[in-house]
């Protein structure tokens, strides 16, 4: 009997607007080995889901014997992230008032569908403007003020929901803004509401053979991954061992860190046969299961 425990990313098809097709690639995920899911269907923008959508999701994963391991928020509409200008609806990083409390409730709204779907941590991505920055240093402090006025509503709702918000290492920045989130945040709230998603791919397009040094920097926060590979220059999200990622370092330091598994892919498929790409993953991921 097969107990290796392991998880991949909903949308590695993509996000299909039919029901069918999401139940569909639920149960194909099932079959092919998997048993967690990692829920990334509409990550970024404003969606709502309702509670009944919510229940759905989870009975059809019932069905398929499927657990969760995280989901991923969104941080609102969609918009250019580097700089600050216009306003973007449901952002939490607003300084328009109702609208960062709008951002609020939309991560609140993930928080709920996370305690439906049975898992304790929500990535959430976090962009400093740093070309408004770049240009006007005085709106740094502006900024992180308002991230930090909605984490701190955020926080007693997490800890009321026993679900953790694990911030996500990206790649439309420079690296040390990266940091400068960490640490400006880390520092400011416990670990038992803000963690850290530790995505490897974009790490490697930021840090390339010093990832290892960062990700063991900040080991400590680790709650979450996206375990994917690529060439160091382009966000492919291939399968790991198709790209320059140092697997072995990458692996040992997790497992040295608070992340408790299962192993995360957060991959897209390059073949239009789900079922194969499927046993692609599942080999992949069996083998980074191995190193730890």
């Amino acid at each position: 009997m097969n107990n290796i425990e392991l998880a991949i990313s909903t949308d590695f098809m993509g996000e299909q607007p039919e029901l069918e097709q999401l139940h569909s690639i639920l149960r194909k995920i099932a079959d092919a080995g998997f048993t967690h899911i990692h829920w990334c269907h509409e990550w970024e923008g404003d969606y709502i889901y309702s509670s009944f959508e919510m229940q759905q999701i989870r009975e059809w994963m019932d069905e398929c014997g499927l657990q969760g391991k995280a989901l991923h928020a969104s941080k609102g509409s969609r918009k250019n992230v580097n700089i600050r200008r216009e306003h973007y609806r449901r952002d939490y990083t607003s300084d328009w008032e109702y609208n960062r409390k709008a951002g609020v409730e939309l991560i609140k709204n993930r928080i709920d569908m996370a305690v439906c779907l049975g898992v304790h941590e929500i990535v959430l991505h976090l962009y400093p403007p740093h070309f408004t920055i770049l240009e006007k240093p005085e709106t740094k402090e502006n900024f992180y003020n308002c991230v930090y006025k909605s984490f701190d509503e955020l926080m007693p709702y997490c800890l009321e929901k026993n679900v953790r918000i694990c911030l996500e290492n990206l790649f439309d920045m420079p690296g040390e803004y990266m940091l400068e989130i960490w640490d400006r945040l880390f520092e400011k709230y416990p670990a038992e509401f803000l963690g850290l998603c530790f995505d490897t791919g974009h790490a490697n397009i930021i840090w390339r053979e010093k990832t290892p040094d960062i990700m063991k920097k900040y080991k400590d926060r680790i709650y979450a991954v996206h375990l994917h590979d690529n060439n160091a220059s382009v966000d492919f999200h291939r399968l790991p061992g198709e790209g320059n990622i140092l697997w072995k370092s990458v692996m040992k330091i997790l497992a040295d860190s608070p992340y408790e598994g299962p192993v995360v892919l957060e991959v897209n498929s390059y073949d239009p046969e789900p079922e194969i790409f499927l046993k692609k993953a599942y080999e992949a991921g069996c083998y980074l299961n191995s190193l730890l």
